[in-house]
């Protein structure tokens, strides 16, 4: 791999970054080694911005840190993608409620233009690192709304941990476009005032993108 050029006062974001894009498209697989002098000759960086970023893929759930041994890629688990999609049913159905009386109908034209963003991404299999961000993205412009934003904090590292999970679900056959009119479908009840509906229906939506993961996973 060629040596990947990173701006001094933005090192760390940009190791992690880098680290992480690699970690979600596969390219580092379960069990890799990421060791910090290696990592620190290949990006050219010292070992100080490595360490932060491992610390942080740690944080997310992507890695395990051993002591003088680096960072090792996790592997996907059943049981940790069922506590993660356990987790955003009950926290995402409590904040839809809570944010839609307040949704304005500008906050659904931009949930909209989100929504034909991720379409395009995830339809045209570009940029596969970004799948789950604009997911969140998506989500978040319903979330926000409950004005709530301890829980909210939370629940955006929920969505991070469960990036790689999106993306497997995602390229499940068919998966791209039940989420589009899943999604679309939330924007349509949101816009009607449609509360009790539109959580029926995002409990509908995450319950089906696990389904999805476990069926990759087992």
């Amino acid at each position: 791999m060629s040596s990947v050029p990173f701006l001094r006062h933005t090192v760390a974001d940009s190791v992690f970054l880098e680290l992480k894009k690699r970690i979600i498209s596969g390219e580092y697989a379960a069990g890799f080694q990421l060791r910090q002098d290696q990592l620190a000759t290949e990006l050219g960086a010292s070992r100080i911005p490595i360490r932060e970023a491992l610390l942080r893929l740690e944080a997310e759930g992507l890695v395990d840190i051993a002591a003088h041994k680096g960072g090792v890629v996790r592997g996907l688990s059943l049981a940790e993608a069922t506590e993660f999609f356990n987790l955003r049913i009950l926290i995402e159905c409590n904040l839809l409620k809570d944010a839609l009386p307040n949704m304005t109908s500008e906050d659904f034209d931009q949930a909209e233009e989100s929504l034909h963003k991720f379409d395009h991404m995830v339809i045209s299999g570009q940029n596969i690192e970004q799948w789950a961000k604009l997911n969140w993205e998506f989500h978040n412009h319903f979330y926000r709304a409950a004005n709530q934003p301890h829980t909210l904090k939370i629940l955006q590292t929920l969505h991070s941990n469960t990036d790689r999970y999106i993306r497997q679900q995602l390229l499940r056959e068919g998966a791209p476009e039940r989420a589009h009119e899943e999604h679309a479908e939330l924007i349509e009840l949101g816009r009607r005032g449609d509360i009790t509906g539109a959580a029926k229906l995002l409990k509908k939506h995450i319950s089906a993108a696990y389904k999805q993961v476990k069926s990759a996973l087992v």
